[in-house]
């Protein structure tokens, strides 16, 4: 008798698993491609594909069957949203046995709208969804008679919001010297990490109302300039409309992705920056004939041409970092940054501010790289080179040089004592003089720089010499 109910119960558990291992008929596997917009509508609007579900139908017995989908969206917190039993709009999805079938983005509109959706308000549809892990699934069902075809096949996504860009420069409050020709180097950097295709709108406005804060104003304002780049940097040049001395502008950038159709956004505040602002000031100047001198492995020491500033401030930081700039004030022509890297380079300027408590002015962004050896082991080591100016608009390359006629290199005018090359391309011996340090004269040398037709350094770099 015992013999007989174990021999059942083995029978009971291999019918078991048996039902439960069946294979159903219709497999599918669905893909969220990126950028993953967190506003449900974009995916109910979109012609580009934002998601796609192949359907296969494995039982090659039955030709042709047609079916409907059930889709569920779900994240870790408990949200839980749902496609209705009746979903309007949507076409019949017919499968024929053993050929895949795929559906895109306007295939599955239908399924995103609002009146086809359970589990979610009309102010949470409005709105990008909270930020976390989520789980886009879909089941087949046969429509006929209602009969489940497929398990419930899911693709998860880690879905966030990306950061607006930063905006580098010109800085917040900063004075910006007025030149001729109009050169004027905006620069921001992008901050987002699942996005492609992202393109940014560049907006510039004067601010006409000074009694109100400049944020306040930028908004009220209409545009003065507006363009769209893919790249992360803007020259405001002579082409552009001018901007009249002594007034104030604003500045402000937007992050988004364009899919060549309509607009999905994935940034946090619709991608817009913060806005920044900048006095345009012909009474003012940046600080000249700037020197870096290499004191060790973890020093460096700075000086310029004093003039009619009240304080001096020193900004510096690693070569091609996105962190803040460090900081240094001084009334006088010289400053010493300490606790610097050995072997590492860095870039700096020297802002001079003329008002009492006002904007500073600073120069073009220079670089010093710290020595490697100790002290005692090497010569201090001047560093008189600007990396090239990429606000220098004139490109075309300069035929040939003699040494009768030296070229500007930044600042500094460089005196040739040694030439070689053409076609713009030159190498060669030479001294710059430094007005401050009693008219000095520092040897430099430099290869394969490239100057133009007005004999300005606009690519490459001169080094000091022993």
């Amino acid at each position: 008798m015992k013999e007989k109910i174990i021999c059942g119960l083995v029978m009971v558990l291999v019918l078991g698993s048996s039902a439960h291992s069946q294979i159903l008929p219709v497999q599918s596997t669905a893909q969220l491609i990126p950028p993953y917009s967190l506003k449900l509508s974009d995916y109910s609007t979109a012609t580009l594909d934002r998601i796609t579900l192949n359907i296969l139908l494995i039982d090659v017995v039955e030709p042709t069957i047609q079916v409907r989908l059930k889709m569920y969206i779900e994240n870790t917190s408990g949200l839980f949203i749902q496609s209705r039993d009746l979903v309007t709009g949507v076409s019949p999805i017919t499968l024929e046995g053993g050929i895949p079938t795929r559906l895109g983005n306007l295939d599955l509109q239908p399924y995103f709208e609002l009146n086809n959706l359970q589990g979610i308000t009309p102010q949470q549809y409005s709105k990008p969804l909270p930020e976390g892990l989520y789980r886009f699934c879909f089941e087949v069902f046969d429509i006929v008679s209602g009969k489940k075809l497929s398990r419930k096949d899911c693709t998860t996504v880690y879905m966030v919001l990306n950061d607006p860009p930063l905006l580098n420069l010109p800085s917040r409050s900063e004075q910006v010297v007025v030149k001729n020709p109009q050169n004027i180097f905006f620069t921001w950097t992008p901050r987002h990490l699942n996005a492609t295709n992202v393109e940014y709108e560049f907006t510039l406005k004067e601010l006409w109302d000074r009694t109100t804060d400049p944020q306040t104003d930028f908004l009220k304002s209409p545009p003065l300039y507006q363009t769209t780049t893919r790249a992360t940097a803007l020259l405001y040049g002579p082409g552009e409309t001018q901007l009249l001395p002594n007034k104030t502008y604003g500045w402000r950038v937007r992050a988004y992705v364009n899919d060549g159709i309509s607009q999905a956004s994935v940034f946090k505040n619709d991608g817009f920056s913060e806005i920044y602002h900048f006095i345009y000031t012909d009474t003012c100047e940046e600080p000249k004939y700037i020197l870096a001198e290499s004191e060790g492995t973890t020093k460096e020491n700075i000086t310029w041409q004093v003039s009619d500033h009240r304080q001096y401030q020193v900004q510096y930081r690693k070569k091609r970092s996105q962190n803040d700039w460090f900081k240094g004030n001084t009334t006088n022509g010289t400053i010493t940054i300490y606790d610097l890297e050995p072997g590492t380079t860095y870039e700096y300027r020297i802002g001079g501010q003329c008002i009492s408590n006002g904007p500073y002015v600073y120069s073009a962004i220079s670089e010093f790289t710290t020595n490697l050896a100790a002290l005692d082991d090497v010569t201090s080591n001047y560093n008189c080179g600007i990396p090239p100016d990429i606000k220098i608009t004139n490109q075309e390359p300069l035929a040939s040089l003699d040494l009768g006629k030296g070229f500007t290199a930044g600042d500094f005018d460089v005196t040739l004592q040694e030439i070689s090359g053409g076609n713009g391309i030159f190498s060669g011996k030479g001294y710059i003089t430094v007005p401050y340090m009693r008219d000095a004269k520092i040897k430099v040398d430099f290869s394969n720089i490239k100057i133009n037709t007005e004999y300005q350094l606009i690519e490459g770099v001169v080094n000091t010499s022993k």
